[in-house]
Parts: C-alpha cells; structure tokens; sequence
C-alpha cells in the first residue's frame, strides 16, 4: 500500500460514523431470540412437531426438552435428530436471509441465529460423539441409538461436528467484518456483541432451566451445555483482531420495543415452559 492509497482510506475512515450497537437494544435481541423463539423451535418445532408426525402424542412441554412417549425404531431416532435439524435448517435460512438484507438491526438478528444455531448444532454432534449422551447418541444408552459400530459412528459424528464448527465459526467471523469492518471502534463493538450474546444467554438459560422439574441433569446436559458449551465458538469472535478494512456505516440505536418485547417474552418462556406443561 503507497502513501496515497493510505491517504485515502484514512480520508474514507474520517468520513465514516464509527460502527456502534445500543447495548439494551442488543440484549433485548439476546433475550426474544436466543432463549425463546430459537429454543422453542428446537423443542417445539423440532422435537414435538416430530412426535406427531410420527403418529405420537408429546406427554411434556419443557423449556428444555419434550416426552414423546411409546416410541421405539426409527420413529424414536427422528424424534431425537429433529432439534438439531431445526437448529441446522435455520441457520442455513438465516446465512441466506443475511446477504439479502442491507438494515443493521435485522443483519444482526440475523448473524445471531445463524452463529448460535449453527454452533449449537455442530456442538450436539460433537458432545453427543464424545459422550454418547444426548439427541445423537449412537450406543443403547444415547439418543438415536443403538446402532452397529457406536464407536465409529461417535468418531465420525464429532468429526463432522468439529468441521462445520470451525466452518461456522469463520464465516460468522466474514459476516461480522462485513457488517463493522476494521479499527478499534469496530472491534469493541465486534466483542460487545459476542460476549452479551454469550454471557447473557448463557445466564439466561441457566435460570430458566431451574424451574424445570426433572433436576440438575436437564440443567447441566440442555442449558449449560447448549448455552455456554455450544456457543463457547463466539469468543473467537469477540477476540479476533487481524482486519485491515475500513470501518463500515452500521448503527444500531435504542428500541424500546425489542427490549421490552425480550423481557416480556423471556419472562413468559420461564413461567409458562420452565416448570414444563403436562399434556394427558
């Protein structure tokens, strides 16, 4: 780069208003996205809708989990794998409904359920691999099992989990440079908006999933694990500093009534899903 060509970036930079995000608009985003509409969606679109179509009846409707009792074969294992294929489906319409929009608040929104579903469902093949616990346990004791060669199949399964992780991760990494862009503002703002995503869902969950009636292991294996274990890839993202792009015009102001929405709607989530509706 010669001295005229960093002349003129820094003359374009002046020009630019500093990329800025309202923090009470970006938690009130956090709290309508994360905790209800994306958790529902997996338990209630992805869970239960499966119950049903495979001729069953969900017994309870948990902030973390659905029953779907009396199910056995292959309708138990589509049962099981359906939460992740939701959380997969929407991040892929959320990825392509991204480059498609040119506000800030609604690219956000965005960029947060393709970053956090797409982690989440990476992070279900990768614990489910390891642990042989969870939606996609391949063995007796796991979710879609038993299969032939668990073993192999765990492997595998945190393979391709590890793979589109990282793939997840970086294009989240693309798509906030494309929205900030570089210098120092940029990069606070980057880190402000990972991290309340993180802490704050992950606090979020935590409580939420305390009214639920079955105990610490709906706690530990669904909110935590998913919360702040799948999500665990948006410090990468809070932390990463290599870019040499100008930054980019992109303000976020207050809104009330996303913040407003978000708590009304977590509350609702917590009193009425939290300590799970019995269906008989």
């Amino acid at each position: 780069m010669d001295f005229s060509d960093r002349e003129h970036r820094a003359s374009t930079e002046k020009n630019l208003a500093p990329p800025r995000v309202d923090f009470w608009t970006l938690a009130g985003l956090v709290l309508l996205l994360l905790l209800p509409l994306l958790t529902m969606a997996h338990e209630l679109l992805g869970h239960a809708l499966a119950c049903v179509a495979t001729g069953h009846r969900p017994s309870e409707l948990g902030a973390y989990y659905v029953e779907c009792p009396n199910t056995g074969g292959w309708s138990r294992r589509l049962v099981a794998i359906a939460g992740t294929g939701m959380d997969a489906m929407l991040a892929t319409l959320a990825y392509l409904g991204w480059g498609r929009v040119r506000r800030p608040l609604l690219r956000l929104g965005l960029w947060i359920v393709f970053t956090v579903k797409g982690m989440v469902a990476a992070g279900y093949w990768m614990f489910s691999g390891v642990s042989n616990l969870g939606d996609w346990g391949p063995d007796v004791g796991g979710g879609i099992g038993p299969l032939p060669w668990p073993w192999l199949w765990r492997g595998a399964m945190f393979a391709v989990g590890f793979y589109v992780y990282i793939a997840v991760v970086r294009q989240a990494l693309r798509m906030m440079l494309a929205m900030l862009g570089g210098g120092e503002q940029a990069r606070r703002t980057q880190w402000k908006v990972a991290m309340t995503i993180y802490l704050l869902g992950g606090v979020s969950a935590l409580l939420v999933s305390l009214f639920n009636p079955l105990g610490i292991v709906i706690t530990l294996m669904s909110a935590i694990a998913s919360s702040f274990g799948g999500t665990a890839g948006l410090f990468n993202v809070a932390y990463f500093r290599r870019c040499e792009q100008p930054p980019r015009d992109f303000a976020i102001g207050r809104h009330d009534a996303i913040v407003v929405a978000g708590v009304l709607t977590t509350l609702a989530f917590a009193v009425v899903l939290g300590p799970t509706i019995y269906l008989h």
